[in-house]
């Protein structure tokens, strides 16, 4: 059994490992774009994963509107990455 402080611990590990892997996947698709640029990006993308994907699942769900849902977000984050790397 883990204690609170474990859990803590282990939580925090995910969360360094999830940040490590945006930022290198930020690093190879905007080579060009400053690093305060994609860790924003990397922030708000986790963030928007997070909050749309936990109110999203609080509902049941066909699997049409999670494809549909699920092809909107990715659209959404394909035009914002393109976006990032033309400034």
């Amino acid at each position: 059994m883990t204690t609170g402080g474990e859990a803590e611990e282990a939580l925090g590990a995910l969360g360094r490992e999830e940040a490590a892997r945006s930022a290198a996947f930020l690093r190879e698709a905007l080579p060009e774009t400053p690093e305060a640029m994609r860790d924003l990006a990397a922030d708000l993308i986790t963030t928007t994963l997070s909050t749309v994907g936990k109110d999203f699942s609080e509902s049941p769900r066909t699997l049409a509107e999670i494809k549909a849902y699920a092809d909107a977000m990715a659209d959404m984050f394909c035009a914002y990455l393109r976006s990032l790397g033309k400034r």
